[in-house]
């Protein structure tokens, strides 16, 4: 079977995944719609905005990893995955080719996001952002995928990880909100978004030191999630 034959099976299961669950796509949406409210109360927040601003930037790259987590549970579920063994097609090239629309979406919701939320960032820093949002595409999207069996695992898995990614940057706006001595944040130094909101403190004063060990982190949760795919998945 041709490179073109083989894809061309696996976009027609995701047409029909789509159709009948047209919420996937609702959800991308609704990124715009969060982006709006942050922005809505920049004047309101003050100080408190940069990490208000980053948190809402977080949910960009989990909400577009989210729907092909979503959509590869659903295979998972229906059987349809391992049907993909016999096209063949390797795991490496299923997830790239399920993953990459999700990357792009990512990238280009990261270069329009500053003017949406009004917010300085560089050209440095922009592709920075990106890049490690792109990596959290991948890492979240493989946590749902491998951790879930089904769409209601699925729903599940990807609130509890959601939640958890999210306690970096908000523990550190609690730290700055009530001007703790301590920065309570340093405990979650295992997350990959730890780093991610420290790279983002960092792009204002054009200091990127913290970024090598951002992309450490990141490319250390998703190497063992693409072992684990393709060791439990396809």
């Amino acid at each position: 079977m041709s490179f073109v034959k083989r894809f061309g099976a696996v976009y027609r299961t995701d047409l029909k995944l789509l159709r009948r669950d047209p919420m996937l796509l609702y959800s991308v949406a609704m990124v715009f719609v969060l982006l709006l409210i942050v922005r809505y109360f920049k004047e309101r927040v003050g100080v408190y905005y940069p990490l208000l601003a980053l948190l809402a930037l977080i949910f960009i790259p989990m909400i577009l990893g989210m729907v092909p987590g979503f959509m590869m549970a659903d295979e998972k579920e229906d059987r349809t995955i391992q049907a993909l063994r016999v096209i063949p097609i390797s795991s490496e090239a299923f997830l790239a080719y399920r993953l990459t629309w999700a990357s792009i979406a990512t990238a280009l919701l990261t270069a329009v996001s500053p003017k949406i939320l009004d917010v300085e960032l560089s050209g440095r820093g922009l592709l920075v952002l990106g890049a490690l949002f792109v990596l959290e595409v991948w890492i979240y999207g493989l946590l749902i995928t491998v951790f879930s069996e089904s769409r209601m695992q699925a729903l599940t898995v990807s609130k509890v990880i959601g939640w958890f990614l999210m306690l970096p940057p908000l523990i550190r706006l609690v730290v700055v909100w009530r001007n703790l001595s301590t920065d309570w944040s340093r405990f979650t130094a295992f997350l990959p978004t730890y780093w991610l909101y420290r790279v983002f403190e960092g792009i204002p004063k054009n200091d990127y030191g913290d970024l090598p060990m951002a992309l450490a982190v990141h490319l250390l949760w998703l190497a063992p999630l693409v072992w684990m795919f393709r060791r439990r998945v396809l």
